[in-house]
C-alpha cells in the first residue's frame, strides 16, 4: 500500500534507525553517558530495525545492551528484577528503585531477543525477573489468588540507598564459607575494598560468561544463602499502588512470555491481574487510573487506556478468548469519545471531562514508559488485522500522521509510534483454524509465538466460525479435520499448513 498520507516508508523508518544507532555506546551498550537508562522501547525499536533490513549492527547493539544490563549490578543477582537506571557509564551502580514498568519492558525485549538467539542468559534473566514480580509485586484485595501489580520498591532502607542490596567481603565469607565463597567472590566481583563506597554491588560484568551447569548450580546455591540471609534485612518501603497502564504492560509481557516459554501459569497470572483492572478499576465502560486499599481513584488517562487495551489483545492472541478482543474494542471506543483530537488528531492525555486542567496536552515521545499515542497506533493496528475493519486502519494514520512532520530526528524520540505503524504495514498474521474433533491447535499457536517474528500476530477461529469479509483469510477452513493455520501478509495468505516447524518456517521466510 502507500504510506497512507503518513509521510513514513521503509527508507524513512531505515533513516530514524541508522540516526538512533549513533547513539548507542558500542563499548557497553546503551544510549552514551551516565546516567544510564535500560530504554527498552528504543532498543525494540533498534530490534525491528535489525529484523527489517537484516543489519548485524542493529542487532549486536541491542543484544551488547542486554547483556550488559542483564550481567550489570542494576540487576539484582540475588532476588530478580532490574533497577530503574545505573548512576554510571557501565551499568555498576544502579538507583536501587525498581520500577514496575522497566521489568515489564525488559520481560518482553528479552523474549523476543531470546526467540532469536536461545540465550540461557536471557532465558534465566526472563524466568527470575517474572518469578521477582510474582514473589514480592503482589498486591491483592483481601483474596490471595486476585492480585495485580504494585508500582515500585523504593531505593533506600533505614536511610541509605542501597543497603539492603549491597554486601561486605566478611558477609560472603561468614555465610558461604572458604570454598564456596572464593568461587562467589571471583564471580560477583566482590573486594575487600568494595566496588561502590565501600560495600560490593553483586554484578557479573567482568566474566559475563555463563560457566558449565556444575558452575552455575553451585552458584545458584550460594545466591540462595544469601537471599535468605537478605530477607531478614529492613526492607525498602513498598509502593503499593496499582496503576492501569503500569499492569497493562506486565500483563503483556507475561502473557507473550508464558506462550513463548511454554508457561502457562504465567499466562494465568496475566489473566488475573487483568481481571483485577478491569473489575475493581473500573468505571462504567471507563477506567480509573489508580487503585489502593480497595479505592479507585483518578479518571484514566489515555496511557491507561492503550496499555490495557494492548494487555487485551495480547490475552486474546495467546487464549482465543473473544472477551478481551471486545474489551479492547469497548476501551478503544471510550479513548475515541474521550481522548480524541477532532482537529488536528492524535490523543489527548486527559479525557475531555477531566476537571480542573489548564491545558489538555497529546504526548507522543517515550520516556521510561512507552507514549500512549504511540501505544494507541499497536493498538489500532492489532486492531485492524485482528478484525479486517478499516476504521481502525484510518485511525492509526490519523494518529501518524498528528505527529510525524518532514523532519526525521524527532522521529527518534517516538520508538513506540514507529514500531505500532511498522506493525499496521508489515504484519506477518497467522490465522490458525481449529476443527471439531481435531487436534493440533495448542502446537500450531505455540510455533506461531516461537517464531522470532516482532510484527506477528495470531488469530484464533474455529472452523465455521465466519471472519469479516474485509479479513484477507475469509472463508478459510481447517484441512482435513485437522487444525491449520494460514500465513497472511497483506491482503494475501499462504497455504494451509497443519505442522507446527512448517507454520515456523512460513512466518519467517522472507
Amino acid at each position: 500500500r502507500t504510506d497512507g498520507g503518513t509521510g513514513l516508508t521503509r527508507a524513512r523508518l531505515d533513516e530514524v534507525a541508522e540516526m538512533a544507532l549513533r547513539l548507542v555506546d558500542p563499548v557497553h551498550g546503551g544510549t552514551q553517558g551516565a546516567p544510564k537508562f535500560p530504554q527498552p522501547a528504543f532498543f525494540r525499536f533498534l530490534w525491528r530495525g535489525y529484523k527489517r533490513t537484516g543489519s548485524l549492527l542493529y542487532r549486536e547493539s541491542v543484544l551488547l545492551t542486554l547483556e550488559k544490563i542483564c550481567q550489570g549490578g542494576i540487576y539484582d543477582h540475588l532476588g530478580g528484577g532490574f533497577a530503574r537506571y545505573s548512576t554510571d557509564p557501565v551499568w555498576l551502580a544502579p538507583h536501587f528503585e525498581k520500577m514496575l514498568y522497566d521489568n515489564a519492558q525488559l520481560i518482553e525485549l528479552l523474549t523476543e531477543a531470546w526467540q532469536e538467539t536461545a540465550s540461557p542468559l536471557y532465558a534465566a534473566r526472563v524466568r527470575e525477573t517474572v518469578v521477582w514480580a510474582l514473589r514480592e509485586m503482589r498486591v491483592t484485595d483481601g483474596d490471595e489468588e486476585t492480585f495485580a501489580f504494585a508500582s515500585a520498591y523504593d531505593a533506600d532502607s533505614e536511610g541509605e540507598e542501597g543497603k539492603f542490596y549491597v554486601w561486605s567481603e566478611a558477609d560472603i565469607d561468614h555465610l558461604l564459607g572458604d570454598e564456596a565463597a572464593a568461587a562467589f567472590k571471583d564471580a560477583y566481583d566482590v573486594t575487600p575494598y568494595g566496588n561502590w563506597e565501600g560495600k560490593n554491588i553483586l554484578n557479573r560484568s567482568n566474566k559475563p560468561q555463563l560457566g558449565d551447569a556444575a558452575y552455575e548450580k553451585s552458584l545458584a546455591a550460594s545466591r540462595e544463602k544469601l537471599l535468605a540471609h537478605r530477607n531478614h534485612r529492613v526492607w525498602p518501603s513498598w509502593d503499593d499502588k496499582v496503576l492501569a497502564d503500569w499492569n497493562g504492560l506486565m500483563i503483556a509481557a507475561l502473557a507473550f512470555a508464558g506462550t513463548a516459554f511454554r508457561e502457562p501459569a504465567w499466562i494465568a497470572a496475566a489473566a488475573t491481574a487483568f481481571d483485577f483492572v478491569r473489575t475493581r478499576m473500573r468505571d462504567g465502560d471507563r477506567l480509573f487510573h489508580a487503585w489502593r486499599a480497595g479505592r479507585a481513584k483518578h479518571p484514566a488517562v489515555i496511557d491507561d487506556y492503550a496499555n490495557m487495551s494492548r494487555a487485551a489483545l495480547l490475552l486474546h492472541e495467546v487464549t482465543g478468548d473473544g472477551s478481551y478482543l471486545e474489551q479492547a474494542r469497548s476501551w478503544v471506543k471510550s479513548a475515541d469519545a474521550h481522548h480524541w483530537d477532532a482537529t488536528n488528531g492524535g490523543y489527548f492525555l486527559a479525557a475531555d471531562d477531566t476537571a480542573d486542567l489548564i491545558v489538555r496536552a497529546k504526548t507522543v515521545h517515550d520516556n521510561a514508559t512507552p507514549a500512549g499515542n504511540g501505544v494507541m497506533v499497536e493498538v489500532l493496528a492489532r486492531l485492524y488485522h485482528l478484525t479486517g475493519d478499516d476504521a481502525y486502519r484510518v485511525r492509526a494514520e490519523e494518529t501518524v500522521r498528528a505527529f510525524c512532520g518532514e523532519d526525521a530526528r524527532p522521529l527518534m524520540a517516538m520508538p513506540s509510534l514507529l514500531a505500532g505503524y511498522e506493525l499496521l504495514e508489515n504484519a506477518v498474521q497467522a490465522v490458525i483454524v481449529s476443527a471439531d474433533g481435531g487436534d493440533g491447535t495448542h502446537g500450531l499457536i505455540e510455533a506461531a509465538f516461537a517464531a522470532p517474528v516482532p510484527n506477528r500476530i495470531v488469530l484464533q477461529v474455529h472452523d465455521g466460525a465466519s471472519l469479516p469479509p474485509e479479513h484477507p483469510a475469509a472463508g478459510k477452513k481447517a484441512k482435513d479435520g485437522r487444525a491449520t493455520a494460514y500465513v497472511c501478509i497483506g491482503a494475501t495468505c499462504g497455504l494451509p499448513v497443519t505442522d507446527a516447524a512448517a507454520l515456523r518456517a512460513a512466518m519467517t521466510a522472507p
